[in-house]
């Protein structure tokens, strides 16, 4: 059993439990499986943003190998160990980064349920948020394609740009993370 910041790993899921007393679990992946994962999910997605999705995490798993950093997570569910329910999941994570990836922002509901999801990622939300579920408080990416008519001045995502929420636009921006 291996414990860092009071998370724990029994070789096959990680748990932890949140300032607000929330128990969390999600599988462990090895970098194989994730990298495995990305590929059939480029192949068999059926939506367009799980597709996105896979694409900004294979371009995140090309962008670390030469940097200090390590993809650890990709389309991966937790759930609160106590209710069985899904409390989020991480799209894609490295050992730095939390990362959503979102391929359409391009209407005032996208953008508020994206500022509510937002919320457990959060470092300054540890102690208010039940859902709160970044042990490590990594950094928060949103990497997304098309916003309409919107653009980063809107009030919601600017002010989830003034508590430090990184935006990308394409994922060929992504290497401005590294």
């Amino acid at each position: 059993m291996i414990r860092e910041k009071q998370i724990a790993f029994d070789g096959q899921t990680w748990s932890w439990t949140n300032p607000n007393n929330t128990k969390l679990r999600w599988s462990g992946l090895s970098k194989e499986i994730i990298i495995k994962n990305i590929d059939n999910a480029l192949i068999n997605a059926k939506e367009n943003g799980k597709l996105f999705e896979a694409k900004v995490a294979k371009r995140i798993s090309e962008l670390v190998k030469n940097v200090a950093d390590e993809i650890t997570d990709f389309s991966n569910e937790v759930r609160d160990m106590i209710s069985k329910l899904s409390n989020g999941d991480i799209d894609c994570a490295t050992k730095k980064y939390i990362i959503e990836a979102k391929s359409e922002l391009k209407n005032i509901d996208s953008i508020r349920k994206l500022y509510k999801q937002l919320q457990k990622y959060l470092p300054q939300n540890i102690n208010s948020s039940e859902m709160y579920m970044n042990p490590l408080n990594k950094k928060v990416v949103v990497v997304f394609e098309n916003m309409g008519t919107y653009t980063l001045d809107h009030p919601i995502l600017k002010e989830l740009q003034n508590k430090g929420v990184i935006f990308i636009k394409g994922i060929d921006n992504l290497s401005k993370l590294y």
